[in-house]
């Protein structure tokens, strides 16, 4: 939608930018040049109302987005829940995702499995549904073993922390009593001592002796209004 939308917008720009008066040498060139500013106002009336179409397209995209909310879902069924999330996570369907996030308290994006508060990313719903349009970069914490600052776009850092390219495993959704690989300390209940989650792991390979496995912690809260709402993606890896 956005690349649509510049592309009219640079066609209003060279059709405006066409439009430089001309000095005529005889009648004939006069001639010329006022059909050729008339076919550039058509142009350019053509090119704004596109413009207006466009953006009324993003405007109700926007509120049908804003609008739907996820079914409220009970305890028993959570794993239903974190699988249909882990396909929207690996389909970087941003729209969809926001449906899913907590509507007050926003989600939360940790690197590793520490939840660090004073350094980790927290989005509310509306900059989750646009992620696809930011081409900024964040500052999403820091390296755990490198003194270094995680510096990346929402791409980069979705192809790294979130759903990690490399590893061509299927995601393992662990029972409640079993524990991933990880050493780092596990501070979830600290953070959020009303919350819950579900674990997925990707086991490694022989290659490595399993220390290319990767794991991510999709975390929820309860509203009164009965619904669990996404409030962490906490993603972790084996740290050399």
């Amino acid at each position: 939608m956005k690349n649509k939308f510049f592309a009219v917008f640079f066609v209003l720009v060279v059709a405006l930018a066409s439009c430089q008066p001309l000095e005529p040498t005889d009648s004939s060139e006069v001639e010329r040049l006022k059909e050729q500013n008339q076919i550039l106002s058509q142009q350019l009336l053509e090119s704004q109302e596109q413009i207006r179409q466009l953006q009324n397209e993003v405007n109700i995209l926007s509120t049908q987005a804003a609008q739907i909310q996820p079914t409220p879902i009970q305890q028993g069924n959570l794993e239903g829940l974190a699988a249909e999330i882990l396909e929207i996570l690996k389909a970087k369907d941003f729209v969809a995702l926001d449906s899913y996030v907590h509507p007050e308290k926003g989600v939360r994006f940790s690197p590793q499995g520490t939840i660090k508060t004073e350094t980790d990313l927290v989005f509310n719903r509306e900059e989750v549904a646009n992620f696809a349009l930011y081409n900024n970069n964040f500052t999403w914490g820091s390296h755990f073993a490198k003194d270094e600052l995680l510096v990346m776009s929402v791409n980069d850092y979705w192809d790294q922390y979130v759903i990690p390219k490399g590893l061509d495993q299927e995601w393992i959704m662990l029972e409640e009593d079993e524990a991933t690989p990880s050493q780092a300390i596990d501070n979830f209940d600290e953070v959020y001592p009303q919350g819950t989650y579900i674990d997925f792991l990707q086991p490694g390979t022989e290659k490595y002796d399993q220390l290319d496995w990767q794991s991510l912690r999709l975390a929820f809260e309860q509203t009164a209004d009965g619904a669990y709402y996404l409030v962490a993606i906490i993603h972790d890896n084996w740290v050399p």
